[in-house]
């Protein structure tokens, strides 16, 4: 049986692409990659989703973040869309692409991306971060230290003017402490991890 793999940018940058593919040809797995710009699908997601919406809608690509509000603090000034995160975007088209010829991993930075992914049951999908498939397949890479995500903060900057950018847990503390807070209409980028993706638990 074929083994794919979908590796995603934040391990790509930190181990090196090449490095990674030659290790991992080594391992009988085979690169695979997206053909669609689900950036720009899940971009247009959300911008459908503020144009209905009545107050701010909370951008819940990071489950983490997502969570930690809606558990801490349950605010109603802030809607939480259905809309998926683009990895799991990625792994859907893959796995259409890819069904009936072998098993597809998805290489998540963060033990609740690989949870998420899961539990949506893809049929020979499975979904882990990469400290758990190199562990698994015994691939000793020491990655490097990134100083900026390679997927950064500012996803709707540009986009939509009233985006309020929470990239970590102490700003989402701060900004979700204040007594009270108008319901306005605008994007609340959110991510539990400072700075990126490249601080997950994951990586």
């Amino acid at each position: 049986m074929r083994k794919f793999i979908w590796l995603n940018p934040v391990v790509n940058e930190m181990y090196g692409k090449e490095t990674l593919e030659k290790h991992l040809a080594e391992k009988g797995y085979e690169p695979v990659f997206c053909r669609e710009d689900h950036i720009a699908a899940v971009k247009e997601k959300y911008r459908s989703a503020l144009d209905k919406a009545h107050t701010y809608v909370a951008d819940v690509r990071c489950p983490m973040a997502a969570d930690y509000i809606k558990e801490v603090y349950s605010p109603d000034f802030l809607e939480f869309p259905p809309i998926e995160p683009i990895l799991l975007h990625c792994a859907r088209e893959l796995h259409e692409r890819l069904s009936c010829q072998g098993v597809l991993w998805i290489i998540t930075p963060c033990k609740a991306l690989a949870d998420m992914g899961n539990n949506i049951g893809l049929p020979e999908t499975r979904f882990c971060t990469w400290k758990e498939f190199a562990r698994l397949e015994n691939i000793q890479l020491r990655g490097k230290a990134l100083d900026e995500s390679p997927i950064p903060p500012g996803f709707f900057l540009g986009h939509e003017e009233q985006a309020v950018v929470l990239d970590n847990r102490e700003k989402i503390d701060f900004y979700f402490s204040e007594p009270s807070r108008k319901a306005k209409k605008g994007m609340v980028e959110l991510l539990y991890c400072s700075g990126g993706c490249h601080h997950g638990d994951g990586v």
